[in-house]
């Protein structure tokens, strides 16, 4: 394990958040995570980092895996105007992360707690979900209410937006 993923999975044993722990070979899209998917018997959740224009402002969307993504819905949404994906080294300055291994789980690495995290409505419709341990070859299947606990935990609060693009 990296020092990363074991500092993520320690982090959920010492606040009693229950996971299972899968090792697979690298998944950094979601066409690959379904073949895990299939494994585990819950969906991976979509994470996006996104930043404004301006690089100042940032957000870690989280969503069902196969949901159509459109920029300015989410942008309206969240009453941000242009929001884009953040870059390689936007992302690993402010989560610590490499592309294809974004997750709600790389908070931990917020030192200057800027993330604003933002859930799709319709995710929590799904009991458990999947997530990256900040690598992409493992995934932690948990409940999806553990997840927005663990969130909570770290003192963000999640913003719920309803998408209303359809599933693909």
């Amino acid at each position: 394990m990296t020092e990363n993923e074991l500092r993520a999975c320690e982090f959920l044993t010492e606040n009693n958040i229950e996971y299972t722990y899968y090792e697979h070979e690298a998944a950094v899209t979601m066409e690959l995570c379904d073949l895990i998917d299939m494994k585990t018997g819950a969906y991976h959740c979509k994470n996006l980092f996104m930043t404004n224009r301006a690089k100042t402002l940032f957000y870690l969307v989280l969503m069902l895996p196969h949901r159509r993504f459109k920029t300015a819905e989410v942008s309206k949404k969240l009453g941000v105007s242009r929001l884009s994906f953040a870059d390689d080294e936007l992302l690993f300055k402010r989560m610590g992360l490499m592309p294809g291994a974004v997750t709600p789980l790389g908070l931990l690495n917020d030192a200057e707690h800027v993330i604003n995290v933002a859930v799709d409505k319709a995710l929590l419709e799904s009991e458990y979900i999947c997530i990256h341990p900040m690598v992409s070859t493992a995934s932690l299947k948990l409940k999806t209410c553990e997840m927005l606990r663990f969130i909570r935990i770290l003192g963000y609060e999640p913003k719920l937006i309803e998408l209303i693009n359809q599933d693909e």
